[in-house]
């Protein structure tokens, strides 16, 4: 979270490109403490799809891995509807497409689009 915050905070684009990469790689190496953390989770994944409007080199790119690594890795929580959610985080996804990927190049986009196949290939009948 306090990186999070940091990121908010400092000034340069070169400073919070850094700090997103540091956010990026962290919270792809604990997909445990993701599953367990719901709102936190759903922070993460939001601040992703901030780093993904970056103009900052490499700064998307690592975006959309950290989004595939969660997505691989937390697909379930991310298509079951959450306690005081009114819809699951897919659905709310799914509503933002356009707004999420109108700043990435088309290589990004198709690994976004292979996030969410994952994603949905997840999905049960019953969902």
């Amino acid at each position: 979270k306090d990186l999070l915050f940091l990121c908010e905070i400092k000034k340069g684009k070169e400073n919070k490109a850094i700090i997103a990469s540091n956010i990026m790689y962290v919270v792809g190496q604990f997909p445990r403490f993701l599953r367990s953390h719901w709102k936190f989770l759903k922070a993460v994944i939001f601040k992703l799809f901030e780093f993904m409007h970056e103009s900052y080199p490499g700064v998307k790119d690592m975006a959309c891995d950290t989004f595939l690594k969660i997505g691989l890795n937390c697909a379930q929580s991310i298509i079951e509807i959450q306690e005081n959610e009114p819809f699951s985080l897919l659905e709310q996804i799914l509503t933002s497409l356009k707004e999420i990927t109108q700043f990435l190049e088309f290589r990004q986009i198709k690994e976004f689009y292979k996030t969410l196949g994952i994603i949905i290939d997840k999905v049960k009948n019953d969902q």
